[in-house]
C-alpha cells in the first residue's frame, strides 16, 4: 500500500486563532478532516486543553497519526474496533509491513512512546463512550448501542502486554535524567495538573528527598519566612508532633512559596472541607472518597509526576524524584558553595555524600576550576 505525503493525508493538526468576548485571541490546534474542522473529535481535544495547552497540542498530533492511519486501512474511527489498535501499535514498533516499511531495530521506538500513543487512543474512546450513543434504550432494558460497545473494547483493553512482548524493558541499570536543565524545570513546572504536585516538585529542587517532602507538616511551613522544614530525614529521629524540629530548615524561593501558597489555599483547604478531616500533614491527597485528605502517598505522586513528564513530551521512563536533590547539589557546586552550604541544604552529615550527585562533565564548574587556575586567561577569550 502506497503511503500518503503530509499534504495528502485526510487529517491534519492545524493551529486556529479565537476571539474572546474582551477581544482578546487565543490560539487552539485542531484536527481538520479534509481540512474542515472536525467537530467530535475536536470536542474531546477541547478537555484536554483545560488542563494544558501543550497537553492539547501534542494528544491533538498523536491522535491524527492514529486517525490517518485507520484512514488508509478504511476505517473510520467509529467502526474501529481493538484488532485495528493493536495492528496500529504493531505498526509503530516495525512499520507497515503492506510495502516493506520494516523498521530497524535500532530505529524502533521506545516503550514510553508508544504508551503516550495508547493513552491518548483509550482516552479518547473513554470520552466517546461517556458522551456518545452510551445511553440508547431498545424497548423496556437499557441497552449500550454497538459502537458503544466497541468503544469499551478498545479503551478496556491492556495493551501493555504487547508493549513488554515487542518493547521489553531491558534489564541492567536504567539510565535516568539526573540533572535537570532550566527548560526540564520550566517544562515540568508547566505540565501539573495540580497545584499540589507541582509544589511537592518544586521542594524537591531546593534539595529535599521526597520520602522529606511528603513528612512536612503544615506547622512546618513558615509563609511568612519563606522556610520550611521535613519531620523526617534518613538517618535521623523523626520529629514528634509539637516539639522541637531536630531537622535543617531551608529558606524557599519565592515562586515555590506562592504555588505553596495557592495550594494550600484552594485545593488543600477543598480537600479538608470536602472530608471533614483536618490533616497536620502539608500535602494531601485530593481525590474524593474515603482517602481524601490522607497524607499524599509517594506511588500517587509518582504516578502522577510521570504522567507530567509524559505531557511535557518527555520520557517518562527517565523520570525519578530524586533528581531534585541531584539538581540543586550540582546547582550549588556551580555557585561554589561551600562545604558546610552543600551540607547544611542536603541534610548529610558528610560531604563524601557527594560523590553520587557529581556531574563530572558539568562546563559551568570547569570553567570556574579554569578561571581559579589561570587568572592569567580571562581577558584572552574566557567569558
Amino acid at each position: 500500500m502506497k503511503h500518503k505525503s503530509t499534504e495528502e493525508k485526510r487529517f491534519k493538526i492545524v493551529r486556529f486563532a479565537f476571539e474572546m468576548d474582551n477581544g482578546q485571541l487565543v490560539y487552539r490546534h485542531f484536527i481538520t478532516d479534509r481540512l474542515l474542522p472536525a467537530p467530535v473529535i475536536n470536542e474531546w481535544l477541547e478537555t484536554n486543553y483545560m488542563g494544558s495547552a501543550q497537553t492539547g497540542k501534542e494528544y491533538g498530533k498523536r491522535l491524527t497519526v492514529f486517525l490517518n492511519y485507520l484512514d488508509e486501512k478504511g476505517y473510520e474511527y467509529s467502526n474501529a474496533s481493538n484488532r485495528e489498535v493493536k495492528s496500529f501499535i504493531m505498526s509503530l514498533i516495525y512499520g507497515s509491513g503492506d510495502d516493506l516499511r520494516i523498521k530497524a531495530p535500532e530505529n524502533r521506538v521506545s516503550y514510553s512512546t508508544v504508551g503516550g500513543y495508547v493513552i491518548v487512543i483509550t482516552s479518547f474512546y473513554r470520552w466517546l463512550d461517556d458522551n456518545y450513543e452510551t445511553a440508547v434504550r431498545f424497548g423496556e432494558k437499557s441497552r449500550r448501542a454497538d459502537k458503544s460497545y466497541l468503544y469499551g473494547q478498545i479503551y478496556n483493553y491492556s495493551y501493555k502486554y504487547i508493549l513488554g512482548i515487542h518493547l521489553p524493558r531491558m534489564g541492567g541499570k536504567k539510565q535516568f535524567i539526573k540533572w535537570y536543565t532550566d527548560e526540564e524545570i520550566t517544562r515540568l513546572s508547566e505540565h501539573f495538573t495540580t497545584l499540589r504536585d507541582k509544589a511537592v516538585f518544586l521542594v524537591t529542587l531546593e534539595g529535599f528527598r521526597i520520602d522529606e517532602v511528603l513528612s512536612m507538616r503544615l506547622e512546618g511551613y513558615d509563609a511568612q519566612k519563606h522556610v520550611i522544614q521535613p519531620s523526617r530525614s534518613k538517618g535521623r529521629a523523626d520529629a514528634l508532633y509539637g516539639d522541637e524540629n531536630p531537622h535543617r530548615t531551608v529558606l524557599l524561593p519565592a515562586r515555590t512559596c506562592k504555588t505553596l501558597d495557592q495550594y494550600i489555599q484552594t485545593e488543600r483547604m477543598l480537600a479538608e472541607n470536602q472530608s471533614g478531616r483536618l490533616s497536620e500533614y502539608l500535602f494531601l491527597n485530593l481525590n474524593q472518597g474515603k482517602t481524601q485528605a490522607e497524607p499524599l502517598r509517594y506511588h500517587n505522586y509518582y504516578r502522577s509526576f510521570k504522567a507530567c513528564a509524559l505531557r511535557a513530551g518527555m520520557d517518562a521512563d527517565k523520570i525519578r524524584t530524586h533528581s531534585g536533590r541531584s539538581t540543586k547539589v550540582m546547582r550549588m557546586l556551580e555557585t561554589d558553595s561551600s562545604d558546610t552550604e552543600i551540607l547544611y541544604q542536603t541534610g548529610w552529615k558528610h560531604i563524601d555524600s557527594i560523590l553520587p550527585y557529581k556531574d563530572d562533565n558539568n562546563p559551568i564548574v570547569m570553567e570556574r576550576i579554569f578561571r581559579k587556575q589561570h587568572p592569567e586567561e580571562l581577558g584572552d577569550g574566557i567569558k
